[in-house]
């Protein structure tokens, strides 16, 4: 890897032989290490690959601003280094930021993924009062609060000022990030996006979730997960044979 996917991306199981290769981008506040257990769900016919946010884990003393024209570029050569085909899931924050970089992969003229997977976030063009709004704007013991509630902390690192004190810039930095974003129409993109919706979830409806199908003109596929907002803890084995079994029909596509 480059000096530049090597930053963005965390690989804990290397499959080479794999068929395809998933990048998988975080919810707020999490950084790769949250997809280490995917290997075992999936291997050894898709590679996972964590992508790293600024300002967590092992770039704890970067800034936790994220850079998406750098993210998209560090994804559009790792793919350009790789013959193999892959595909994006990014859950919550992750999703927004995994659409962005498809749509900036399409203004670039660089390889496009077989297949978007979005997970627990509203279409991007939908606004609303939700759960995790609005909470870069609040205090940190309100923002603190609100996560924990939503499950996006556990309630013993919550409990732990030592820990907070690293968490607190990357969830502010993060919601910030989803509090300024604007939605810019552009055409639909040739891709297919896979949803998953958690049937438990009580920040995005069942009815945001469908939503995204107005941006893709290759398929769109909704599948509902019994759990809460953070189902990729809860169902992680119910996600990831969705997964598998979805990337197993994607060969063909390119």
């Amino acid at each position: 890897m480059t000096t530049l996917t090597a930053r963005w991306f965390r690989c804990s199981q290397p499959l080479p032989r794999a068929a395809f290769r998933l990048f998988c981008l975080p919810y707020a506040g999490a950084g790769a290490g949250v997809f280490h257990p995917w290997p075992a769900a999936l291997a050894p016919g898709v590679e996972v690959v964590g992508v790293q946010l600024p300002g967590r884990e092992n770039r704890i003393v970067e800034p936790s601003e994220i850079d998406l024209s750098e993210l998209a570029t560090a994804v559009a050569d790792a793919a350009a280094a790789d013959n193999r085909p892959y595909a994006l899931y990014g859950h919550s924050l992750g999703a927004r930021l995994a659409f962005e970089v498809v749509r900036r992969l399409r203004r670039t003229g660089a390889s496009l993924p077989v297949r978007l997977y979005v997970g627990a976030a509203r279409a991007p063009h939908l606004r609303g009062s939700a759960m995790f709004d609005g909470l870069s704007r609040l205090s940190d013991d309100e923002l603190v609060a609100r996560v924990v509630a939503g499950g996006g902390v556990p309630e013993a690192v919550a409990d732990e000022p030592e820990l907070l004190e690293l968490l607190l810039p990357t969830l502010r930095a993060d919601f910030t990030w989803l509090d300024d974003y604007v939605y810019q129409p552009e055409p639909p993109l040739p891709v297919p996006i896979t949803a998953f919706a958690g049937t438990l979830d009580q920040a995005v409806s069942m009815e945001q979730m469908a939503a995204w199908q107005q941006h893709t003109t290759a398929g769109f596929v909704l599948h509902r997960v019994d759990g809460a907002h953070f189902f990729l803890q809860d169902r992680l084995t119910d996600l990831t044979a969705l997964l598998a079994a979805d990337l197993m029909t994607a060969g063909g596509v390119r």
